[in-house]
């Protein structure tokens, strides 16, 4: 049993899976089980509904009772087990089989389905995945708190398996002996260490939250950052010795014991004005005070208290160090996810749908590193370190899609987002930027813990900004990470992280990309990625989009207002229907479980709620920075019948976005249609030999969105009547 370790702030970060996989290929012969200790329980065997089939290739139940499953050509493939016909036994905890697979599974998902929790996403959990084994080969899998959690485990109730991510088109996978079994010695002891240090994690996050939430006698009034100063100022009251504490990222503000000489400036007044040098020197690593906070503590012999909020740098008082740019208003709200150059159907794209926003994907893992080589050729200088830069794949990719972007005026948002270190161009980097408590996400959280993983990410992201804040090929506004509400598989900084720990290791990501590049473009805007839940997590083991937003807020309270506004990925319920009108799983009240296309209401009034604006007065509108309709599965062949009712659920979803102020612009997703998706979810079919890209009705549908011509072709297609009642309606919403 593989137990990861925690490495990261104050030792109380995220707990890896709780899963984790027993998956040594055997030499011969079947798989070995391990030991199990004398237990009552004995191990209840799960069967595989070979009947529902649909979202793998074929299942065939052999006759030795094995199973052989074909994966298909998509990146979701998933598999039922029958309902159970006896209540679980409480110590049947691990789910255990053998296995042989032609390719590695990257990682897997149990879904806990009952009556309550039929298809619904959140009651689900990440377990690992494994390895490729031509022998049978053991697997297991502890699953004790979210059978728990999920008040799994009475007759009927039954799982359903995801099968990895990776796409492996007609690979096989072999299982047999699929039980839930009590927990041997080695896992057991592994659960003891996991249910022990759960507390502390919980008393670690209060301890943020009580910060987050507390009233202080003294107070940090204001941080301006000049070209090579910076200067604060605050004040302070009571007996005692005070001094001011630079609290850099890389520091635990929240664990500190006796803050180190290096980082204090004595307090001599009350009232006090502080003016130091902008770059120093902390760990022999060069630093730039642009990315602290700053706090007022009160020295004790023990252990130093602070006695103020730590307070960032008021954006308005940030030193531009770049060409002044004015904030890009967009002509309209129609905008495109993902832009990547594409010969010149990108230019005659934006020109035909009239475009005014888009997206791009940013990846540094990509085209950075620490060192030299074939691709990595061109060094940057970053306070004292070189870095090495793929330039090539910059100038045809990014900067390719941004110089056609900038030439029409569009709002581009970047999105950046960080490899793993094993998919990294230069691992060694990858291995710095990659938080320490990361267990196996698509992205990872930067790592911030140390002054030199700090010191990669701020050159990744000052080169970035560098690069990027020019009027011929601009991003305006940067999308910090994705769907971080389902950070345990976007921005993984380790598995059940409570929400306020990983917000405060997200803020700091986001500072540290809102102020430099606010240097560059003091109008650029930052955005936090957010899926379609609200109060009701979208996936298993994720937080709450409103839970993420009064974090965001209450981080913004104590610590200073920053213009940040919700990216938000308003997909239906189910992702692949086009009748998002019919979206039974939503409603126009502000407790609704999720936002899609139907009441994006909620959204619209969340900002224009006066405790969500921008220092209480200023609207943070709205980007549905990847947000779509569906038109069918990636297993199902063209439909006319559904490709017209995307065409109808374009068309009143853009009503409805259209009409709302706090919604700016929808950058749809996807271009086209994509196969690892799942659902079809293009403007355009597959760019492929057969489909050749070509547009799809809801194509023509966006295309006159927003036009003189939007009314006429609306209603010669009849999309009001496909509607039905709720075609134009915008509705009330309720508290």
């Amino acid at each position: 049993m593989e137990i990861f370790k925690l490495t990261g702030i104050a030792g109380m970060a995220a707990l890896a899976l709780t899963a984790a996989a027993g998956c040594d290929v055997m030499d011969d012969g079947p798989a070995k089980t391990p030991e199990i200790p004398d237990k009552e329980a004995q191990p209840m065997e799960l069967k595989i509904d070979i009947s529902q089939d649909g979202h793998v290739g074929g299942i065939t139940q052999e006759e030795d009772g094995s199973y052989t499953i074909t994966l298909p050509n998509n990146a979701d493939p998933y598999i039922y087990m029958l309902p159970i016909e006896e209540d679980l036994d409480p110590e049947n905890t691990v789910l255990a089989f053998e296995y042989q697979a032609e390719d590695p599974i990257d990682k897997m998902e149990v879904f806990f389905w009952n009556d309550a929790s039929k298809y619904d996403a959140a009651y689900a959990t990440f377990i690992a995945g494994a390895d490729a084994a031509s022998e049978w080969a053991p697997y297991s899998a502890r699953l004790k708190n979210y059978i728990e959690k999920f008040y799994w485990g009475n007759v009927g109730d039954y799982l359903r398996l995801d099968l990895g991510e990776t796409n492996r088109n007609g690979s096989t996978l072999r299982l047999r002996n699929i039980v839930l079994r009590p927990m041997n010695e080695e896992e057991q002891a592994a659960q003891d260490e996991e249910d022990a240090l759960a507390g502390d994690k919980l008393a670690y996050a209060r301890s943020i939250e009580d910060y987050l939430d507390g009233s202080y006698p003294c107070s940090i009034t204001g941080v301006e950052v000049g070209q090579d100063k910076i200067t604060v100022s605050g004040t302070y009251t009571g007996d005692g010795e005070f001094f001011l504490a630079d609290i850099p990222p890389f520091v635990d503000m929240h664990s500190i014991g006796k803050v180190e000489a290096a980082y204090k400036t004595e307090l001599d007044s009350p009232a006090f004005t502080v003016t130091l040098d902008r770059y120093v020197s902390y760990s022999d690593v060069q630093y730039d005070r642009l990315l602290s906070k700053w706090a007022v503590f009160r020295e004790d012999a023990e252990k130093d208290v602070p006695v103020s909020h730590a307070r960032y740098a008021d954006p308005d008082r940030i030193a531009s160090i770049g060409t002044p740019l004015e904030r890009i208003v967009p002509g309209n709200k129609k905008g495109l996810g993902g832009l990547v150059a594409h010969g010149d159907l990108l230019n005659e794209e934006i020109q035909d749908l009239g475009l005014t926003s888009g997206t791009i994907n940013i990846l540094p893992t990509i085209f950075m590193g620490l060192s030299q080589t074939a691709t990595l050729t061109t060094p940057y200088e970053y306070l004292g370190r070189t870095y090495y830069i793929d330039e090539n794949y910059l100038i045809n990719n990014i900067d390719a899609a941004l110089k056609v972007a900038s030439s029409h005026g569009m709002s581009v948002a970047g999105i950046i987002l960080i490899q793993k270190a094993t998919e990294c161009a230069d691992q060694a980097y990858g291995e710095l930027v990659q938080h320490p408590d990361f267990d196996n996400g698509v992205y990872t959280m930067p790592d911030m813990t140390t002054a030199e993983a700090l010191h990669a990410y701020a050159a990744t992201i000052t080169y970035l900004c560098e690069r990027y804040s020019k009027a011929d090929m601009r991003i305006s506004h940067w999308i910090v990470h994705n769907e971080i509400d389902g950070g345990v598989h976007w921005t993984n900084m380790g598995s059940d992280v409570p929400a306020a720990t990983y917000m405060d290791t997200y803020l700091k990501s986001m500072r540290t990309v809102y102020n430099i590049m606010h240097q560059y473009d003091p109008n650029a805007e930052a955005f936090v990625s957010l899926a379609h839940g609200w109060t009701k997590s979208a996936g298993g083991g994720w937080y709450s989009v409103v839970d993420v937003l009064d974090l965001m807020n209450r981080f913004s309270n104590a610590e200073g207002d920053f213009f940040w506004a919700p990216a938000y990925h308003s997909y239906a319920s189910a992702i692949n229907d086009p009748r998002v009108w019919e979206d039974e799983n939503v409603s126009f009240s502000m407790s609704t479980s999720y936002v899609s296309m139907k009441n994006l209401e909620v959204l619209d009034r969340w900002v224009q709620d006066n405790d969500n604006r921008y220092k209480g007065t200023e609207m943070r509108k709205v980007w549905l920075s990847e947000a779509g309709v569906g038109s069918g599965t990636t297993n199902d062949p063209y439909d006319d019948t559904v490709l017209a009712d995307q065409a109808a659920g374009t068309a009143y979803s853009w009503k409805k976005i259209n009409a709302l102020e706090g919604i700016e612009g929808i950058q749809w997703h996807n271009w086209f249609d994509n196969k690892s998706e799942g659902a079809k979810l293009g403007l355009r079919k597959y760019d492929d030999t057969e489909y050749s890209g070509e547009p799809k009705p809801a194509w023509y549908t966006y295309q006159a969105a927003g036009t003189e011509d939007e009314e006429t072709w609306f209603e010669s297609q009849g999309y009001a009547s496909v509607v039905g009642e709720e075609w134009g309606v915008i509705h009330t919403v309720t508290d």
